[in-house]
């Protein structure tokens, strides 16, 4: 009897491992990228995925075939691209090494190169374009050094068109114990995406993350920073805000996703699940689910609303770095370390509406 009970329950175990779990066959597996693949953004119409590795190769692929339509080879780490919501065409990418790249995605011309003292992990655009906020860290003076400051985390807004600095946001803080990694060479090479930042879809807050185990949101009107959301027991790596301004998700070396409700003072929902860091998140457009990207070499993905994971999706052959759904809703891409990017069709994974 007790055989056959444990048969039936390993059955059962794997039928619900197999209905959770989606491997890559399932997926389009877009090639050619040298190295691992930092970041991916799709186009404001979704028919264009654009990826960046620790190469230097920055790469247009037709979303719905899979097809190269364009690559722009460099020697830089490329370590973000984002796409103006203003202005279809408009992208920016940046190179760890402190430079930022205004690129037109259609003609593939450079519209304006400019650089930070320090490097650079994030950079992207308001959503009335008219503004770009670049995140980016620089060493400590010997000062800043002596008071406990390791590494100086830097949010610069810059004023679109002229590319002109008109707000600087310092979030580093005296005795901060941000890690283990901060201040050593460990830092440049442990994660692309350590320090991150997002406007609030009217753009009146911007959120940013690697504050230590905290989240600092500024205010534009008030001029300051809202007290700091705080929850997680490790190293915050990624913050974005839902499509609709009412919530708020954050990713963490602690293993853990929080979803906090903005408008409610900030109530938590923890997502666990992942058994590694969870590197970044992308909500759905109709900010109903929440899809997360860990070295757990897995993407994860929440109903918003219940908590409820609803899918896990694998075959990355690696840590995964960044997770991004389409604006159209029709898709889903990831990426990492395994130097292949994943697009699946959000049909395929998602409930069914």
């Amino acid at each position: 009897m007790q055989i056959k009970f444990m048969k039936k329950l390993y059955i059962l175990l794997l039928l619900i491992f197999l209905t959770n779990t989606i491997i890559s066959q399932d997926a389009k597996i877009l090639q050619g990228n040298r190295g691992k693949v930092n970041c991916i953004a799709f186009s404001n119409d979704s028919k264009t995925l654009v990826s960046g590795d620790e190469n230097g190769n920055l790469i247009f692929f037709d979303t719905e075939n899979g097809k190269k339509s364009y690559s722009l080879e460099t020697e830089s780490n490329i370590t973000s691209i984002n796409f103006s919501p203003a202005k279809e065409s408009l992208l920016v990418f940046t190179y760890y090494e402190g430079e930022i790249n205004i690129m037109d995605a259609v003609s593939h011309d450079i519209k304006n190169n400019f650089s930070v003292n320090g490097n650079v992990y994030y950079a992207l655009f308001s959503p009335n374009g008219k503004q770009l906020a670049v995140a980016y860290t620089k060493d400590p003076t010997e000062q800043q050094e002596s008071k406990g400051i390791r590494l100086n985390f830097i949010v610069s807004i810059f004023e679109t068109g002229k590319y002109t600095i008109t707000k600087t946001l310092r979030l580093s803080k005296e005795g901060d114990d941000d890690g283990e990694l901060f201040g050593s060479k460990l830092f440049e090479t442990y994660r692309y995406n350590t320090f991150s930042c997002d406007f609030n879809p009217d753009g009146t807050y911007l959120a940013a993350g690697t504050m230590g185990k905290g989240i600092g949101i500024y205010s534009f009107a008030l001029k300051s920073f809202a007290p700091q959301y705080k929850g997680h027991s490790g190293r915050v790596t990624f913050v974005t805000f839902s499509p609709d301004g009412n919530y708020l998700a954050s990713t963490s070396k602690d293993n853990d996703v929080k979803i906090w409700e903005v408008r409610s003072a900030g109530k938590i929902l923890t997502l666990k699940g992942h058994e590694g860091t969870v590197n970044s998140a992308s909500f759905s457009p109709a900010s109903k689910f929440l899809a997360t990207a860990s070295n757990d070499e897995t993407v994860k993905i929440w109903d918003v609303n219940t908590s409820k994971l609803i899918k896990t999706l694998s075959g990355f052959g690696g840590e995964v770095y960044t997770v991004k759904f389409s604006p159209d809703s029709n898709y889903l891409a990831a990426s990492g370390s395994g130097e292949k990017i994943l697009v699946w069709k959000t049909t395929d994974i998602l409930p069914p509406k």
